[in-house]
């Protein structure tokens, strides 16, 4: 009888400790899903803002020679990234999204919009602990 609750308590020790191998592996699967994800919205709304950007503050000439397709593409990568970035990050890298969205926009002081997108990216590396 005593053999027998032994194996029984062993047995579940060691599904427990399966159950909670599990569990952590899944943990730093998720991490680094949602550091992906981050990443990749990052990214795609900073391409898009960053021609956004240049497209608003081209000379006449330099904005005749684009398609309007192109613009609303930009547009569209630029939602789908701010929208990643506002469902996954915290609110102060959401704060500094927006900062640098308004200023590709605007299109009116590069500086600002450097000091916008410096602040954005600081804020994503400390979020997801990047240097």
């Amino acid at each position: 009888m005593a053999n027998v609750l032994a194996g029984i308590i062993g047995a579940l020790l060691g599904f427990s400790g399966a159950l909670l191998g599990a569990w952590i592996k899944s943990q730093g699967e998720h991490r680094r899903w949602l550091r992906d994800q981050k990443l990749a919205s990052a990214a795609e709304m900073v391409s898009a803002g960053t021609n956004i950007y240049e497209f608003r503050s081209g000379s006449k000439d330099w904005i005749e020679s684009f398609e309007p397709s192109e613009l609303r593409e930009w547009q569209s990568q630029l939602q789908r990234g701010r929208a990643a970035i506002h469902l996954l990050c915290t609110q102060e890298t959401r704060d500094h999204a927006g900062a640098f969205v308004k200023s590709c926009w605007r299109a009116k002081d590069e500086a600002e919009t450097i000091r916008a997108l410096s602040a954005f990216t600081a804020s994503l590396r400390k979020e997801i602990g990047s240097k």
